[in-house]
């Protein structure tokens, strides 16, 4: 369903116009860093397959327990907030935010998941990010329920592309099981509009979505280097090991890398640690 005849830019190639950092001129805080700092490590946050998860006890000997999930986030609280209930947040210079808490960067985080499983926002039935026609009325409603500056619209707009990626894949899986098991689509129904299904199945099952599909979990398969730090960002563990350090000083790769890869010693994981040691 998108326009005919405009070629759109994939995804590394878009820019949502991001501004110079500066304080913003509405009172709005900055957080502004030297201007010989290097570039931060590629983050991608609240998607779940690229997190590490937990899967059991190591050294029980009884069966691994099945993790009970919570179901999806709702964040009606902030959904309901008023404009003078408005959370104000920190960005880096990056415009990525980092307070004025760590629990406000993660209910925005999740918040902006709401966001794109809403078909008002994010229809579901685009190939890609980018063809999505509501960037500004997404932007629009955060500053509804977040005071942000203006720098922070790019990294809410990128967080929003790669929860409704996340989605669509959710998505996708339930659709294969239900296919595999030979069992109605009713639950799928209860997610997604019936236009927007019956869009995305037609397209899962072109050939160029089978063929990119099948290159997506090759590429997928050979990352066994995930971080462990759940829904947390590099942006806010920088911040955090900034401040910790005496000197204020920004924290090196090296030492976020190490960081951003502890693990719980009484707990087993998905991918091996042979490789993480070795880099370590």
């Amino acid at each position: 369903k998108q326009v005919q005849n405009i070629e759109h830019p994939s995804n590394d190639e878009v820019e949502y116009g991001g501004q110079p950092m500066s304080i913003n001129a509405s009172g709005m805080v900055l957080e502004r860093e030297a201007e010989n700092e290097v570039q931060p490590m590629i983050e991608i946050d609240n998607v779940a397959h690229e997190r590490e998860a937990e899967t059991m006890i190591e050294g029980s000997s009884e069966a691994p327990k099945i993790k009970k999930h919570r179901g999806l986030t709702k964040k009606t609280d902030i959904h309901a907030r008023t404009l003078e209930e408005r959370t104000p947040i920190i960005l880096n210079c990056y415009g990525q935010p980092i307070g004025p808490t760590p629990k406000d960067v993660k209910d925005l985080s999740r918040f902006l998941g709401t966001i794109a499983r809403t078909t008002e926002f994010a229809p579901l039935n685009y190939v890609d990010w980018p063809s999505v026609p509501t960037h500004d009325q997404i932007w629009e409603y955060v500053l509804e329920k977040f005071m942000i500056p203006p720098e922070g619209r790019s990294w809410v707009l990128e967080t929003v592309n790669l929860s409704w990626r996340g989605y669509k894949s959710k998505l996708k899986k339930m659709y294969l099981e239900a296919v595999e098991k030979g069992s109605n689509l009713d639950e799928l129904y209860e997610l997604v509009p019936e236009d927007e299904l019956k869009d995305l199945i037609s397209y899962w099952n072109t050939s160029p979505a089978k063929e990119q599909s099948k290159k997506n979990k090759r590429n997928r398969e050979k990352l066994d280097d995930m971080h462990t730090m759940g829904p947390s960002s590099y942006a806010a563990l920088r911040h955090k090991l900034k401040q910790e350090d005496p000197n204020k000083q920004e924290p090196s790769k090296a030492k976020v890398y190490r960081e951003s890869r502890i693990r719980n010693p009484k707990k087993t994981y998905k991918t091996s640690y042979g490789n993480t040691k070795a880099n370590m």
